[in-house]
């Protein structure tokens, strides 16, 4: 087998989904799909803000593409005492595995090394807000390569954030113990051990997805089971619960005590199973939605990367004559007597008039006599949010009081034969049967969109982004109605 090359994205890849690493060595390169473009997105904004925050700074780059001469570089700059290093290539090797890292900056520091009265230190330019645990991983992981290569390891590291701002990080024993773990983790898989099916939100990140989903569906193994925590998988396996079949018969009281998975949590999951061993739903309880003539149903979009949100999406239904739509931007059906009405940033700054013009809206609505339905918390806590940086009115919380979560009461009520619950997962399945009019259409889609609106301004992208969040809230609308007609 060739030499072993461990770099710092396979931290990443690994705390997405252990899988990716395993495929991209070993799985037929046909079968792995495009990276999405939010995900593009983001690496391109981790990119611009990289470039725009080094213009400000004074360093040497190393510009050598083949990996051996720019360490031979980076090593020529770290012996001749360099202040800063930009795009520095650092490498050891040991036990057949050639460790290597590009830290985005090298700062020269005080204190003993093989090269004199300094070290070197790494900081890493992010366009993340906080410091996570990839990030911690990866510079403890340069600090490990730079300690070979300096004689010293460099206990005091950080990033810098999509802010700007400086997160600096002391890099403690422990840290180090859990990088090393994680590193031999990941050595196995790139040995040729392959994880264990698992399936978690995070893995649909994955170019390889598609092709976990295939291979856990055909060993039918216990990935499978929604809210299944993984970490509890390896001590069910070890108990003889392998598969859905032997999920869907377990006997819970007879089972010695499973790592984050309570008695109550494996009454759901035993029930889960059965649900996809029959491909069938299971009721637990009679769904109580509450009831009022005039019914709203809330969609927000954001974006995490500008951190703002530019669409308030509405579907309302109980009000034919279109009373309560005399602020905003409003679509109406005339079939159905229903409309779809939304206030939107169009640009970045317009955060504050949408949430303006959408408080001038609440004002309309009676003080009785409706609800507001939606899929899970966002929503509530998102206006929350807004409310606190521009301002609340009596309309405002009296509307907040409305709020229906539509995703706890499918957590009470209804077991979906389902890998994920998602309103998409739900609605698309076929037991709804719903249709959004975009292929790509999702959040980061949306995400990804916006900003290829606020570049371009073409309106049929942001066409795209209205459409994509009426069709939202009228599968809100769906699962209400679906859940008022098929009770157990």
């Amino acid at each position: 087998m060739e030499k072993l090359i461990f770099t710092p994205s396979l931290f990443f890849q690994h705390a997405i989904c252990p899988h990716w690493i395993w495929h991209d060595l070993y799985s037929d390169a046909k079968d792995k799909a495009e990276i999405s473009e939010f995900t593009q997105k983001l690496y391109e904004e981790g990119v611009t803000h990289e470039a725009d925050y080094i213009k400000g700074l004074k360093f040497i780059e190393v510009e050598e593409v083949d990996p051996q001469e720019a360490f031979q570089k980076t090593l020529e700059l770290m012996k001749g005492g360099a202040d800063l290093i930009y795009q520095g290539s650092i490498q050891y090797e040991a036990d057949g595995v050639l460790y290597r890292g590009r830290p985005d900056l090298l700062e020269k520091r005080s204190g003993k090394s093989s090269f004199g009265n300094y070290f070197y230190a790494p900081i890493d330019i992010k366009f993340a807000k906080h410091l996570k645990k990839p990030h911690i991983l990866q510079l403890t992981l340069y600090g490990i390569i730079l300690e070979q290569v300096q004689g010293i390891f460099p206990d005091k590291s950080g990033i810098i954030n999509g802010e700007r701002e400086r997160i600096e990080k002391i890099l403690e024993a422990d840290d180090r113990i859990k990088t090393i773990d994680q590193i031999y983790k990941i050595i196995d898989i790139m040995k040729n051990k392959k994880p264990a099916p698992r399936l978690t939100s995070s893995c649909k990140q994955s170019p390889w997805f598609a092709k976990c989903v295939e291979e856990a569906e055909k060993s039918e193994d216990i990935a499978l089971i929604y809210k299944l925590d993984s970490r509890a998988h390896p001590v069910l396996r070890e108990n003889g619960i392998k598969t859905i079949h032997d999920a869907a018969k377990m006997d819970i009281y007879a089972l010695p005590k499973i790592p984050y998975a309570s008695a109550d949590v494996l009454e759901r999951i035993k029930l889960q199973a059965q649900a996809l061993v029959d491909k069938d739903i299971k009721w637990r309880n009679d769904p109580e939605i509450p009831k009022a003539p005039l019914k709203i149903y809330f969609d927000i979009e954001g974006d995490p990367l500008l951190q703002l949100e530019y669409l308030f999406g509405f579907w309302v239904a109980g009000d034919p004559g279109g009373k309560y739509a005399k602020v905003g931007n409003v679509r109406f059906d005339e079939e159905s007597k229903k409309y779809f009405i939304y206030f939107i940033a169009e640009k970045q700054y317009d955060e504050q008039a949408m949430w303006n013009q959408f408080l001038q809206w609440l004002k309309l609505l009676p003080e009785n006599g409706y609800f507001v339905y939606h899929y899970a918390d966002y929503e509530r806590s998102h206006t929350r949010k807004l409310a606190d940086k521009y301002g609340t009115s009596a309309a405002f919380e009296n509307f907040v009081t409305k709020f229906v979560d539509f995703q706890k009461i499918v957590a009470d009520c209804v077991i979906f034969p389902l890998y994920f619950y998602s309103i998409k997962d739900i609605a698309k399945s076929k037991f709804l049967n719903y249709k959004w009019r975009h292929a790509k259409a999702g959040g980061g889609q949306s995400v990804f969109w916006y900003e290829k609106w606020l570049e371009t301004d073409d309106r049929n992208i942001l066409k795209d982004i209205v459409d994509y969040n009426e069709d939202d809230v009228v599968a809100t609308e769906y699962l209400h109605q679906w859940l008022s007609d098929n009770k157990k």
